[in-house]
């Protein structure tokens, strides 16, 4: 009896030992669990990225400055490495260096810049005050979500965002330490130094726009994209995300070197900062006014330090107008080259229909009339040959201006905007001009931009939103179906741009 009585307390200790390694263990399973659960939802189906470079901008940031123009108080972004800026509402060019004005000294400030507010130059003493230092200071890029999943089980769309392996590779030779940066590695390679074979591979993860599929002939024309020998049209979604602003008139300039509008009748016009107003009431019935928006429309979207130089002929006018009384017609004209189109909609104080030129020819007609008195939203646009118009967010005419041919190739194009009306009394606010984006070269010879170029069963034709400013196929050609990731869906951070990609 005493031998089991002493052996008693040993029992009671052995027992609560394995209830606290049962516990330990349990735990220790449970984060080893999440741990494998997380690395696998990272691995197949969402991933987080940060964007590097500019090459989607605007749609997505790398590195970047946040700009605020003076002028105007238009806000854009620009490019990290951009010295100077220009503001693409109102043409206004700004520093945006990060080094002093003086004496070209680095400014100093205290991090983070937006709660200090101020910088200085270390060596001139001078200090920078927050409206000039903001447009300066470097903000990180856009942190982005992939769903990965897609990519498994469903080819990609024309069109996506998308984030894949980037088809060159950074090489660094094992014998002599030899860097061959953005290399297409093929079997056999030899280092052009010491003739070895082996190489280390660091590969990188790039994000673009999707544009040609497998199988497809490609090419890009006067910015546009031609697939088998046809124009491509953006959904309405995309096309509303790559609309880039030219003007906006809740952005009033300050000083402008060239006139903002121009009429060859300015007893019937009154031209406000904010807004237009247009009374030919007292001309006759037939009388038709009109406003021409003063300036070239440019392939430039502020970002990069260098302004757009192809004139563009894809272009968007959209405003509020306000008709009154007896006013008989609105007008809106848009031209392309040597194609003008013309939209006239009438009132409900009149019994005209709604109508669509071209070159003088009625080509659409609607039972379509704005109210008097009240306040209706216009747009009118010419993209990827189709010209549209709207009145309070409902399509009146879709017209396919297209020929079905892939145009002639043209130096640059030519633009221009007009709107007014016929013995007419409104105002006309909430004006705002915008351009389509436009696929260029960057340098001479790329791929697909002098010639067609057909790809192969199991290639991907990526192209940047910054196209004039974007490594992209244009310049190293296609991503093959394996090198795909998934498609970029959300933008989470940072929390004021935050979104769903287009």
């Amino acid at each position: 009896m005493a031998d089991i009585k002493e052996k008693q307390p040993s029992l009671r200790l052995n027992s609560t030992t394995k209830k606290r390694k049962g516990k330990l263990r349990e735990n220790i399973e449970s984060i080893a669990f999440a741990i494998a659960i997380a690395f696998a939802i990272r691995y197949f189906v969402v991933e987080a990225f940060k964007i590097p470079t500019g090459s989607m901008a605007p749609t997505l940031l790398g590195e970047h400055k946040d700009v605020k123009c003076p002028n105007c108080g238009w806000f854009f972004y620009a490019d990290r490495q951009s010295e100077s800026a220009t503001c693409p509402n109102c043409q206004f060019e700004m520093s945006a260096s990060l080094y002093c004005n003086n004496c070209n000294n680095r400014i100093r400030y205290n991090w983070p810049a937006w709660l200090w507010r101020k910088g200085t130059c270390p060596k001139c003493q001078i200090t920078i005050p927050w409206t000039d230092l903001s447009n300066r200071v470097i903000h990180g890029g856009n942190r982005i979500l992939v769903n990965k999943f897609w990519s498994k089980f469903k080819k990609p769309n024309r069109w996506d965002v998308t984030v894949f392996v980037y088809p060159l590779y950074d090489l660094r030779c094992k014998n002599c330490s030899a860097q061959l940066p953005d290399t297409e590695w093929r079997d056999g390679l030899r280092c052009p130094r010491c003739g070895s074979t082996r190489f280390s591979k660091k590969k990188k993860n790039y994000i673009k726009r999707l544009v040609g599929l497998p199988g497809e002939k490609l090419q890009i024309v006067n910015g546009d994209i031609y697939i088998n020998d046809k124009i491509q049209r953006k959904p309405d979604s995309i096309q509303e995300t790559l609309w880039l602003p030219a003007y906006n008139s809740h952005y009033p300039v300050k000083e402008d070197t060239t006139p903002l509008w121009v009429t060859d009748d300015s007893n019937s016009w009154t031209l406000r900062k904010e807004s237009l107003a247009l009374n030919n009431m007292s001309q006759g019935a037939s009388d038709t006014s009109l406003v021409t928006f003063g300036r070239k429309i440019s392939d430039q979207n502020g970002y990069n330090n260098r302004s757009g130089s192809s004139e563009i002929g894809d272009i968007k006018i959209s405003f509020d107008a306000t008709p009154l009384k007896g006013s008989q017609s609105l007008e809106v004209v848009l031209e392309k080259n040597n194609d003008v189109f013309v939209v006239t909609i009438p009132t409900t104080d009149t019994n005209g229909k709604c109508y669509l030129k071209k070159n003088e020819n009625v080509v659409m007609e609607e039972d379509v009339r704005i109210q008097t008195e009240q306040k209706h939203k216009i747009a009118f646009s010419n993209v990827d040959g189709i010209v549209s118009l709207s009145v309070d967010n409902k399509k009146v005419f879709v017209l396919d201006n297209d020929d079905g041919k892939v145009a002639e190739v043209r130096p640059f194009d030519t633009s221009s905007i007009r709107f007014g009306g016929t013995h007419v009394n409104a105002t006309f606010e909430n004006i705002e001009i915008s351009h389509d984006i436009y696929y260029t070269n960057l340098s001479a010879g790329t791929w697909g931009t002098t010639q067609p170029i057909q790809l192969g069963e199991k290639d991907y034709f990526m192209l940047g939103d910054n196209s004039r400013n974007s490594n992209d196929s244009g310049v190293w050609k296609f991503v093959p179906e394996k090198n795909i990731v998934g498609k970029a869906f959300f933008v989470f951070w940072p929390l004021n741009n935050i979104k769903f990609i287009k």
